[in-house]
């Protein structure tokens, strides 16, 4: 999964995706499936940028108000947002419920900014988030909805000079569980905070027996 450059159109309409490559073997022997996830929207100073300096403006045929899919690989259920769009609210509360991770792929300055959408991401998701952002800024991270402090980023990378992969694991059957619960009444040894109100867990995601 990565980020690409714009894509132009025509009529001087350009657009940016996500493309993921995803393995793939539902035609009975291993394979792989390309899919493009485009941007939604423009971030503000992106489309003043575009449009006054080069005379661009977005694809047109997109609609802001699209539901963004749910991707299910090897058992794991994410969701994918672009830079900017991890700013909307209501695109980012519709997962609620329904993922496992949401990964948001980044390239962006405003470290504080995006610091606190992140971390208010994981609780109000309830899922475990993943900034990646260009290393010229840094601060990518993996956050999860952990109840104690000092295990909500379970990696967290700033700077660099040279490009390298940080490992980190997802305690997904853990969350399933907690998230199964018929109440949301918390517990002393609970791993994660409590669930935010009106959190409808995904009928697929949901585990048996509940902890």
């Amino acid at each position: 999964m990565r980020g690409t450059e714009y894509r132009h159109l025509d009529d001087n309409q350009l657009k940016s995706e996500a493309v993921l490559v995803l393995s793939d073997n539902r035609l009975g022997y291993p394979a792989s499936v390309k899919i493009w996830q485009p941007k939604l929207d423009p971030a503000v100073g992106e489309d003043e940028a575009l449009f006054s300096t080069y005379g661009k403006s977005w694809d047109s045929t997109l609609n802001v108000k699209q539901r963004k899919p749910v991707y299910i690989h090897h058992g794991v259920n994410f969701g994918v947002m672009i830079c900017s769009e991890l700013q909307n609210s209501k695109a980012r509360i519709r997962f609620q419920g329904a993922l496992d991770a949401l990964m948001v792929l980044s390239w962006n300055k405003d470290l504080d900014t995006f610091a606190s959408l992140i971390e208010s991401a994981a609780l109000d998701i309830h899922a475990y988030t993943i900034l990646v952002n260009n290393r010229k800024y840094g601060d990518s991270r993996v956050r999860s909805p952990a109840k104690e402090p000092f295990m909500r980023d379970i990696a967290r990378v700033k700077g660099g000079d040279n490009d390298f992969v940080v490992a980190a694991t997802l305690d997904i059957d853990s969350l399933r569980a907690f998230q199964s619960r018929a109440k949301r009444w918390p517990k002393g040894g609970d791993k994660f905070k409590p669930l935010p109100e009106g959190f409808q867990l995904a009928k697929n995601r949901k585990k048996l027996p509940p902890k």
